[in-house]
C-alpha cells in the first residue's frame, strides 16, 4: 500500500514538473510586446504580453479551441479565429473577445476591473490603452 502511494506521488510529481517545461517553453517562445491594430478608430493597442505572463496563465487570453474553429498553432493571435466583423462559425469579433463596445466586460476589462478592484492600478479608460500613433 504505501510503494503504491509513493509511485502515485512520484507520477503526479513527474507530470507536474513537465507540465511546468511545457509553459515555460511556451513562455520564453512569447512576444515581449505585441501591437495590436485594427479597425478602431481609438488607435492601436500596445499590449506588454511579458508584464501579462506575470499576473496571468496563459489560457487566460489563448483559450481552448471551439470545435467550430480549431486552433492551428499552440498560442495563436486572438486576430486568427475573431475577426471584425466576425467570420462564420465564429460569432464574437475581436474587439467584443477584448471587451464590449462600452467597455464594460470581456477578457482585458473583466481582469482589469478585478486587478483595480485589488487595488492595483490598470487602464481602465479607452485612451490609457488605445492610442491612435500606434501603427
Amino acid at each position: 500500500m504505501r510503494g503504491a502511494f509513493f509511485r502515485l506521488f512520484a507520477v503526479g510529481t513527474a507530470m507536474v514538473i513537465a507540465g511546468s517545461f511545457g509553459t515555460l517553453a511556451a513562455q520564453e517562445n512569447a512576444p515581449d510586446t505585441v501591437v495590436m491594430t485594427g479597425a478602431s478608430p481609438l488607435g492601436g493597442v500596445k499590449f506588454s504580453h511579458a508584464a501579462h505572463q506575470e499576473r496571468a496563465e496563459c489560457t487566460a487570453c489563448h483559450h481552448e479551441s471551439r470545435p467550430e474553429m480549431p486552433l492551428t498553432s499552440e498560442h495563436q493571435p486572438c486576430s486568427a479565429c475573431h475577426t471584425n466583423p466576425p467570420t462564420a462559425p465564429m460569432t464574437t469579433s475581436i474587439r467584443d473577445a477584448f471587451h464590449d463596445a462600452r467597455a464594460q466586460a470581456g477578457t482585458c476589462m473583466d481582469c482589469h476591473r478585478t486587478e483595480s478592484e485589488a487595488g492595483t492600478v490598470v487602464p481602465l479608460k479607452c485612451a490609457e490603452c488605445h492610442k491612435r500613433d500606434i501603427t
